[in-house]
């Protein structure tokens, strides 16, 4: 009885999974007919850059920055980093959290003492098509779904290992922050029901979205613990978080990330302007330096880029509109149950991808070790023999707040992120 139990749970979860996210279309383009690869040394780090058309029909180009580990070891894990928005580029990971190198506010290069890239391979793309030198000459080009968007990457990525072949074998880790909170998910699904050609052990997710419907109804309750409301703001915050939510569950899309954004809002106006990424801030991030920086004409012929930059693309962010509230738990679902590595952070002062949300979420999903993942303990994490973070781990699935983090923990806290990549990719523990 129970194995039948397992194989029913098992047939209804690939139902509602192949039913939302029809994932097993693979796009098989020529790697010879869709690549370009710029080989560069930038303040004496070697690197590789170009473009994947990933759909000839609507000239689809994804743009890459790889960047072989600086150990040298040929053995070395490739990670993938994927930014959020939607539209937001992922060169802002590299040049503001865990890249080689990082870009001050003059527009200097500096090294990076703490960045991945010190014992692991990092390819950076810039994802969806549309998001920073990322870019379509047909609108339609534009992605409205994870399923459009895990196939164009995933297309990529075969393309970059068809090219990349030393790297074909190495373990593999999908890494992404705050919207990739979908990607991580929607690209790891395809690769795992594609047979995992691609050596995935696992991934991790910053901060991440997943599932808005378990998420988004803890914006009042973390505002008011942090002292960033009173108890009457806190109850008018709480009424906007359950139209939001019924909106979700009537799958009433359109109009879902503006009401998921007038939340957010309202709080950062009732508490003076806060920075709802980092509620330590009462200014946005500055994005000028790396924009500039990015957009210099002998930094784009550097990097073969042949578009201008942005840091979070408006036509890739409109073209997911209806993405946005939607739900990839089902994929996670399946992920944890198959034995994938599975990382979910948290930065202690981020609001709106909050660790309140973060918890509701990660408690939902469904896989066996369950019961046991919610009667583990949570432990504190050290670092140097400074408490840096708490850590709930059971089996292969892993959820870590970061302290003195916002939403982007690797920016904030850039030693202790390190720390906890490479004790999940070597698994060692984390007391």
């Amino acid at each position: 009885m129970h194995k039948f139990f397992n194989l029913f749970l098992f047939l209804l979860i690939f139902f509602n999974v192949s039913h939302l996210h029809p994932f097993v279309v693979i796009n098989d383009l020529s790697p010879d007919e869709i690549w370009t690869k710029t080989e560069f040394v930038l303040s004496g780090h070697v690197g590789y850059s170009g473009y994947i058309n990933v759909n000839q029909t609507m000239d689809a180009n994804l743009f890459y920055i790889f960047w072989e580990s600086l150990d040298q070891n040929p053995d070395a894990p490739v990670l993938l980093w994927l930014q959020g928005g939607p539209g937001c580029s992922s060169l802002w990971g590299l040049f503001k959290e865990n890249g080689p190198l990082l870009i001050q506010s003059d527009g200097s290069l500096l090294t990076n003492p703490w960045t991945w890239n010190n014992n692991y391979a990092i390819l950076y793309i810039d994802n969806p098509v549309g998001a920073g030198f990322s870019y379509s000459t047909n609108p339609k080009g534009y992605v409205t779904s994870e399923s459009q968007m895990s196939q164009d990457l995933y297309t990529g990525l075969k393309v970059f290992f068809a090219k990349y072949t030393k790297y074909s074998a190495n373990d593999f880790y999908v890494f992404g922050e705050s919207y990739a909170g979908k990607y991580v998910p929607a690209i790891a699904y395809r690769i795992h029901e594609d047979g995992n050609k691609l050596n995935m052990k696992g991934f991790g997710i910053g901060d991440g979205l997943s599932d808005p419907s378990l998420q988004t109804n803890y914006f009042a309750d973390y505002s008011y613990s942090t002292g960033l409301l009173d108890e009457q703001e806190r109850i008018d915050i709480k009424l906007l978080e359950a139209d939001l939510l019924l909106q979700i569950e009537n799958q009433e899309w359109d109009n879902c990330l503006d009401n998921f954004e007038k939340i957010t809002n309202e709080i950062s106006e009732l508490s003076g302007g806060i920075n709802k990424y980092d509620i330590r801030l009462y200014q946005p991030y500055d994005s000028k330096p790396i924009t500039n920086f990015l957009n210099l004409q002998s930094v784009k012929d550097t990097f073969g880029a042949n578009a201008d930059w942005e840091f979070c693309a408006k036509e890739t962010r409109n073209g997911l509109k209806i993405d946005f509230c939607q739900s990839v738990k089902p994929l996670v679902d399946v992920l944890i149950q198959s034995g994938y590595q599975a990382l979910f952070y948290s930065g202690q002062f981020d609001l709106i991808v909050n660790y309140m949300g973060s918890s509701n979420f990660i408690e939902q999903i469904n896989w066996s070790g369950k019961q046991n993942w919610l009667e583990s303990d949570r432990i504190v994490w050290k670092n140097n023999d400074e408490v840096v973070g708490y850590v709930k781990n059971y089996q292969n699935l892993y959820h870590i707040l970061i302290n003195k983090a916002g939403h982007m923990s690797p920016m904030n806290q850039p030693q202790n992120t390190l720390d906890m990549v490479s004790r999940f990719i070597n698994n060692k523990p984390f007391s």
